[in-house]
């Protein structure tokens, strides 16, 4: 039997066996999580450029010099029209920016899910296109908006988003990233690892240290290979909790262990929102997933399209699911 997330929440009932035998079974069977030193991070890198840039001839971009001293990225929380505007002549139609004077070893597509916070999307946009753009990389932000017919549904967008963009991209490495974090350190690579990778380790909201030993929200790192040998997120969690830590489950239950950067890289803010309502039924849901991880996932979602558009500084994918 595969071990999952609920087994913190069963060692917090006060039953003292379940608590030791919770605890003995989590060490023994959870997969090791990785952590990546700054200096081991080019080795771990997957160029996921799939060829397209073959009769170019240029050579290819170096990664950013990743090192201690970098300074922090500011985060702006407060952003005008007029800064949006600003940035838009550099982004090409669709949120797209590669550079010009060297060939990417990276094409990244970053799927974010959304619905109603248009302040914090427009922060996120203009701070990761500032950051992106420093790190020479190919990428293309894909904002998936959920209409209000129903409770929002995180996983099940992040799958919507990859369907649709594996469709039309050529991007190799997929960002699953929330609208409401703001990368703080230019050395956290938007590439794909060898390994999936948790990069938002380290949160101020929860004083950059990790909430529990095997979270793994936020913002994910997958190549198409390790997402499809998952199967995506899981499509049945409606309203608030459970899908990252089912995210997890599927990793290990298909044998592939975490990976994340160091604390001092992997550093975010979280955008002030307001809590949203938990899902009542996802601790049976997580109880029940290693029964559904081969039938319910990105192969099987379903979802309406309404609209896909182009806007200036992203890919606009708005679904009814």
């Amino acid at each position: 039997m595969k071990m999952s997330a609920f087994i913190g929440q069963e060692a917090r009932s006060g039953v003292y066996s379940n608590c030791v035998i919770g605890i003995v079974a989590y060490f023994i069977l959870f997969p090791s999580i990785i952590y990546i030193n700054s200096v081991d991070i080019p080795k771990f890198l997957v160029k996921t450029s799939a060829g397209e840039y073959e009769l170019l001839n240029k050579s290819a971009c170096p990664i950013v010099e990743i090192n201690k001293e970098t300074s922090l990225i500011n985060v702006q929380k407060n952003v005008s029209s007029k800064q949006l505007d600003f940035i838009k002549q550099f982004v090409s139609s669709g949120g797209e920016w590669m550079p010009k004077h060297c060939i990417p070893q990276h094409h990244t597509a970053i799927i974010v899910c959304y619905r109603n916070r248009t302040e914090q999307l427009q922060t996120f946009l203009y701070h990761m296109h500032s950051f992106l753009q420093k790190q020479n990389i190919h990428y293309q932000i894909f904002v998936i908006e959920q209409t209000f017919d129903a409770e929002f549904n995180r996983g099940k967008l992040f799958n919507v988003g990859y369907r649709e963009v594996t469709m039309r991209s050529l991007a190799g490495c997929f960002i699953f990233h929330d609208v409401d974090l703001m990368p703080e350190n230019i050395n956290n690579i938007y590439g794909c690892t060898d390994c999936p990778r948790h990069m938002s380790t380290s949160i101020n909201v929860f004083n950059y240290k990790l909430p529990y030993y095997n979270i793994f929200g936020g913002a994910i790192a997958m190549t198409r290979r390790q997402f499809h040998d998952i199967n995506g997120f899981s499509n049945i969690f409606y309203g608030w909790g459970g899908e990252d830590d089912d995210l997890f489950n599927r990793v290990y239950h298909r044998g592939y262990r975490v990976c994340r950067y160091q604390s001092f890289i992997s550093r975010y803010t979280m955008l002030t929102h307001e809590k949203e309502i938990p899902n009542e039924n996802r601790m049976q849901y997580l109880r029940n997933g290693p029964k559904r991880f081969y039938t319910d996932g990105v192969d099987s979602v379903t979802y309406n399209l309404i609209k896909y558009e182009k806007l200036p500084l992203y890919t606009r994918i708005l679904v009814k699911v």
